[in-house]
């Protein structure tokens, strides 16, 4: 039949780009039809659907690592095409007369998105790991727009935004702390995934429930040709890997296991208290593919990781640890529909053990448990539309705390105390529509509506003048405002509920086939706040749900931006602006250590952050790397309502905690020799806010600090140089690194402390992570 919107008869070609070597998918691969005419990158999947005229048609196929594929097809009927690229040899002639014009998912002038960077594990191999372990998440902190907030965290802010602001998805289940050694590594096995996109702006409206950004980690597939595996040991951990293909091939599997060892070696110190501490971490990651027919899977993927540190003597011990699954069916029809349906299920866990005298102990336990189901139906409407519809259900379970004795319970001074257990239950539906118009004008235009609802079991607490917190203009602070009655919510019941619509859009404008202008614009909300009153999360973090008293988290985010290829180097350059409302921060003196009302110790405002970042990537020749710099200010204020100068800082705008005016990374990798490999890492940035006193007062004989505004000043400027090395053997290789290799002690943190032998005269004293770290790593394949 011919197509609605021309005379010429069309027929779809459908399939998967899959890797030759090892036949997993390729997600993010670029496929460009004759002129290109039409420009279609595979999704998160792997699938592609394109609608060509009869005849003949040339297809260029490009991902990132893999020699770029330039066929012809002939279109007589529907076809099937699986299409496959063979991984990209490091050194080879060939490859570099060809990387004139390489053209990648993420970055390239023709594809419709901006804001998104597609990171391959390749990519974030080619950067010093710490200790040996490649680092997926803090390799995104050398990217434009995203910055650190700490050496010793894996959390990372995004445009200025808060790290609970990051939706963090693996395989499509909500990891909630991705860290371990409290956040000196992320807890995401390298060997075992297959990319990270980042997207920080033009968000797609299938994402949703934070403000700045959404990482999609996938895992990999499994090698679906022959069985194959990887063995590491470095100086932190050991790691193993194994995949093949499931019977007669009809699908593949992947298992990944990694361990720390430094609790092996602490039994062999003569020092009894060190020989009695514990401390490790672990991770397990599983996959599993069954093929249905030739354009359908059922898939199977898990995830568990925890950590322990104990320090008998002192009679202290953590645990924490994530566990997610993910079931997922998919299935191509017709070749133009592609069915995604998935259940996801995530469970994290924290655990803090103390003495709190010489025979009293006590446990704190805390937990968030979340279920979601997605629907995802993506319609390749004619040869220049798409049409992607689909909508989830959330149920989240937050139990922020409870504290018990251990032992004894009648001869013990702690006494048992909970924070009741909060439900909220959260649905959303969404629209995307994207359309080429020639091959210069390309439009994507998104609405996804999202609503949450706090559900009882739970109390419902009463404030006089309905003000959970109050002003106190004679003493110029906030306070807890007056309790005037509670009452209980039965199950079932709702106790709060907010909704919004939000809306998405990105123009491409073409200058030419290697030169384009886009723009976009995203209003993202976000129902869960983590309460937390330090710079970097901790495994003691509380996450709170949007409640009677705490509204939702709303921010419409605007961009603008070039992106270009010249002469081998991907360039882009993008400014944005984005302004929020409901924004959190907390007052003076707060404790949120089993709180149960957190009302009475948050305050919300309004939020802007805007900047410029630029970007310079090389990925093809003996040398490769990128070049990231970003210039920005994020701000936030607290006006106390009915005044004119109260609140936060009297209530004028200031920076917020992750405010970094200047950020720079420079990222390189060197194959000097056939074998030999070098790599660098260079970052410069300016210091985090940081509220220090300015001035001291005797008052009744104790000498009494006067603290600045907030955020008022900085620490040093930040920069270290990270080094590495890498000999390549035909299967393995031997990896040295140097962390911090000129040995720079970078302030985290500066408090002030008086003298005891002059009160009168105070000291700086800074908090710094490490110094020069060497790594030693050695990865064997089989």
């Amino acid at each position: 039949m011919p197509d609605t919107l021309t005379s010429a008869r069309r027929e779809r070609v459908a399939g998967y780009v899959r890797n030759a070597a090892s036949g997993e998918v390729l997600r993010g691969a670029l496929i460009r039809v004759d002129a290109d005419a039409q420009v279609r990158p595979t999704n998160d999947e792997g699938f592609y659907a394109l609608v060509l005229p009869m005849g003949p048609h040339r297809l260029r196929v490009r991902a990132i690592g893999y020699t770029p594929l330039d066929t012809t097809i002939v279109v007589n009927a529907r076809l099937d095409l699986t299409l496959r690229l063979r991984p990209q040899e490091r050194v080879l002639q060939a490859v570099q007369v060809q990387a004139k014009r390489d053209e990648r998912a993420d970055l390239d002038p023709a594809a419709p998105q901006m804001s998104v960077v597609r990171l391959d594990m390749a990519a974030a191999k080619s950067a010093p790991p710490v200790l040996g372990e490649v680092d997926p998440l803090r390799t995104l902190t050398l990217l434009p727009g995203v910055s650190t907030t700490s050496d010793a965290s894996s959390a990372f802010s995004v445009r200025g935004g808060s790290f609970d602001q990051n939706l963090i998805l693996l395989d499509e289940s909500t990891i909630y702390n991705p860290s371990h050694i409290l956040g000196f590594l992320s807890t995401f096995n390298a060997d075992a995934i297959d990319n990270v996109t980042l997207y920080k702006g033009g968000i797609p409206a299938r994402f949703g429930g934070r403000l700045s950004s959404v990482v999609d980690i996938r895992q990999r597939d499994g090698n679906r040709e022959e069985f194959a595996g990887t063995a590491s040991i470095g100086l932190l951990s050991s790691k193993l890997l194994l995949e093949g293909p499931l019977p007669r091939k009809r699908g593949s599997y992947i298992l990944a296991a990694r361990r720390s060892y430094a609790d092996a070696f602490l039994p062999l110190a003569s020092d009894t208290t060190i020989r009695d501490n514990r401390a490790y971490f672990y991770d397990l990651n599983a996959k599993a593919q069954i093929n249905i027919g030739t354009t359908g899977a059922l898939i199977a993927s898990g995830f568990m990781g925890r950590d322990l540190f104990a320090v008998q003597n002192a009679g202290f011990g953590a645990t924490w640890g994530n566990r997610a699954t993910a079931l997922r069916w998919q299935q191509a029809f017709g070749g133009r529909l592609f069915s995604k349906v998935s259940a996801t299920f995530s469970d994290y866990d924290y655990k803090l053990g103390f003495r709190a005298e010489p025979n009293d102990s006590a446990n704190w336990v805390a937990r968030i448990v979340s279920a979601d189901l997605r629907i995802d139906e993506t319609w390749q409407m004619t040869a220049n539309q798409r049409l992607s519809v689909g909508g989830e259900f959330s149920r989240n379970v937050f139990r922020p705390g409870r504290l018990s004795p251990v032992g004894d319970t009648a001869g013990s001074s702690i006494r048992t105390r909970e924070v009741e257990k909060r439900l909220g239950l959260s649905r959303a539906a969404f629209v995307n529509w994207e359309m080429d118009v020639g091959t210069r004008l390309g439009l994507q235009a998104g609405l996804r509506y999202a609503d949450f609802a706090r559900m009882g079991e739970g109390t419902r607490y009463r404030y006089a003048n309905n003000a959970p917190l109050v002003w106190n203009a004679a003493l110029g602070r906030y306070e807890p405002g007056v309790l005037t009655d509670s009452t209980r919510v039965p199950s079932g019941t709702r106790m709060s509920f907010y909704d919004g619509l939000e809306p998405r859009a990105t123009v491409r404008f073409s200058l030419t086939p290697q030169h384009s202008l886009k723009a976009s614009y995203a209003r993202t909300q976000q129902f869960l706040q983590l309460v937390s009153n330090t710079n970097s999360p901790t495994p003691l973090d509380v996450w709170e749900p949007a409640g009677p008293f705490i509204r939702p988290q709303v921010a419409d985010q605007y961009a603008f931006g070039y992106t270009g290829q010249y002469r081998g180097v991907e360039l882009t350059a993008e400014t944005y602006w984005k302004q929020a409302k409901n924004v959190l921060d907390y007052i003076d003196g707060v404790d949120v250590f089993l709180n149960p009302r957190l009302e009475t110790m948050l305050v919300q405002g309004e939020g802007r952050a805007y900047g410029l970042e630029l970007f310079a990537r090389r990925a093809e020749g003996r040398f490769t790397g990128w070049a990231s710099y970003t210039l920005s200010r994020a701000e936030q204020r607290f006006p106390a309502p009915g005044t004119t100068n109260g609140g936060i800082s009297g209530g004028r705008w200031y920076v917020s905690p992750f405010d970094k005016t200047h950020n720079l990374s420079l990222v390189g990798s060197w194959q000097w020799k056939p074998k030999w490999r070098a790599g660098s890492t260079f970052v410069l940035a300016s210091g985090l806010p940081a509220t220090l006193p300015r001035a001291r007062y005797w008052v009744d004989g104790f000498l009494v600090a006067e603290y600045g505004d907030r955020n008022s000043s900085r620490l040093p400027l930040y920069h270290r140089l990270d080094l590495n090395l890498t000999r390549q053997y035909r299967r393995g290789e031997l990896q040295f690194g140097l962390i911090n290799a000129y040995n720079r002690f970078n302030a985290q943190s500066i408090r002030v402390q008086q003298r005891n032998d002059n009160p009168l005269v105070a000291d700086a004293i800074q908090t710094s992570i490490f110094g020069i770290i060497p790594s030693l790593s050695y990865a064997f394949r089989f």
